[in-house]
C-alpha cells in the first residue's frame, strides 16, 4: 500500500473517531458533581444541634477535624454551610456556623444523618456559591470553646447574624424565675407575710439591644391578714429594655415598665364588720397600678442559656432565660 492510500486511510479513521470522542467530552462536562468521589472529601454524622442552631456536635471518626479547621457542610452533594470548628474531644468536634449557602439545605440539616465534609477550600464545589470563605494567613482561628460566644471576626458577607450591633443576636428571649413578694401591711396581729412569686417572660428584641418584654407573675399569701385567710395576687407588667453588653458573657439591662397588680382573696369574710374593714384594707395595699423601673442581670451559661436575675420595684427573682 502507498504512503498516499495510508495517509487516506489515516485520515478516514480519525475522522471517524472524532463524533464518538466529543460526545465523551460533552457527556463528561453535563455529569453531575458527586462530592463523595473528591479528594479531601469525607462523611460524619451529626450528633448535636443547639437550640439556636448555629452550634454542632459532629462525629469524628475520620479523624480529620482539627480545632481551628475552616470546613464546609453539604448535604446530597450540595453545599449546605460554612463553618469554623472550635473544639475536638472524645472522637466529636464542635463547630460553629458562619455561614449558610443554602437556606434549603440548611433546613435539611437533623441530627443523626450523615453529612459531607469538606476541608479548608471548597471554591471547587462553590458554582452555586455567589461568595466563598477561606482560611487565609490573616482569617481568625477560634482556640478556645470561648470562642464560641464571639462572633467579631466572623465575616460579614457570611455571617449567620445579619446585625452585628446586637449583643444577643436573635429576637426571642424567654424566662422562667422564682423570688419573693412581700406585703406592703402587717397582718392583723401585727406580723410581716411573704410569699413564692413564680414569673415567666417574654421579650423580644425588635431594634438593636431594644426589647419589648411581657410578664406575669403569680404568688399565694397563705394566713394573711388573717389565720384562715388567703390571698393570691397576680401581675402583669410590660417593660422596656436596652442591653448593655458587660464582661465575661454578662449583659445588663435597665428598664422602665408600667405594672397591674391585683388580687383574690378570701379576707373579710369573718361576718364582724369591723374585723372584715380592717382586712379588706391591709389586703387592698397588695392592689397596684403604676410605673415600675430596675434592671436586669444575664450571664451566659452555654450557647442559648442565661443565669437571669431582676431587681426592680415591681420584682425581685433569679431564675433562667433562653434565646432563639
Amino acid at each position: 500500500m502507498g504512503c498516499k492510500h495510508i495517509q487516506i486511510l489515516f485520515g478516514l479513521l480519525l475522522f471517524l473517531s472524532l463524533p464518538a470522542w466529543s460526545q465523551s467530552l460533552v457527556e463528561d462536562a453535563k455529569a453531575p458533581l458527586n462530592l463523595g468521589d473528591e479528594e479531601g472529601v469525607f462523611t460524619e454524622t451529626i450528633k448535636v444541634i443547639g437550640q439556636s442552631k448555629k452550634i454542632f456536635v459532629l462525629s469524628n471518626n475520620n479523624q480529620l477535624i482539627g480545632q481551628g479547621d475552616f470546613i464546609s457542610v453539604a448535604l446530597n452533594n450540595q453545599l449546605a454551610a460554612r463553618a469554623v470548628v472550635a473544639k475536638t474531644h472524645d472522637g466529636q468536634a464542635g463547630i460553629k456556623i458562619i455561614k449558610i449557602y443554602s437556606l434549603a439545605q440548611w433546613t435539611l440539616l437533623r441530627k443523626g444523618i450523615e453529612v459531607q465534609i469538606i476541608r479548608g477550600d471548597d471554591s471547587m464545589f462553590g458554582k452555586k456559591v455567589a461568595q466563598k470563605t477561606e482560611p487565609t494567613e490573616e482569617a481568625p482561628k477560634i482556640k478556645t470553646e470561648e470562642d464560641l460566644f464571639s462572633l467579631k471576626d466572623v465575616d460579614d458577607s457570611g455571617d449567620l447574624e445579619d446585625d452585628s450591633k446586637r449583643h444577643i443576636k436573635p429576637d426571642n428571649l424567654v424566662s422562667f424565675a422564682v423570688g419573693f413578694l412581700d406585703a406592703p401591711l402587717p397582718d392583723i396581729n401585727g406580723g410581716g407575710a411573704r410569699a413564692n412569686q413564680f414569673t415567666g417572660t417574654w421579650g423580644y428584641q425588635f431594634a438593636d439591644n431594644w426589647f419589648g418584654e411581657f410578664s406575669y407573675s403569680d404568688a399565694a399569701f397563705e394566713g394573711y391578714p388573717a389565720a384562715n385567710a388567703v390571698v393570691g395576687v397576680t401581675t402583669v407588667t410590660g417593660r422596656l429594655k436596652y442591653n448593655f453588653k458587660g464582661p465575661l458573657y454578662t449583659f445588663f439591662m435597665p428598664y422602665i415598665g408600667f405594672r397591674s397588680q391585683t388580687i383574690d382573696t378570701d379576707a373579710g369574710t369573718t361576718g364582724n364588720p369591723v374585723v372584715d374593714q380592717q382586712e379588706l384594707q391591709i389586703v387592698s395595699e397588695l392592689q397596684k397600678v403604676g410605673p415600675v423601673f430596675g434592671v436586669t442581670f444575664l450571664r451566659r451559661l452555654v450557647p442559648g442559656w442565661f443565669l437571669k436575675a431582676d431587681l426592680g420595684t415591681d420584682i425581685l427573682n433569679v431564675g433562667a432565660a433562653i434565646e432563639f
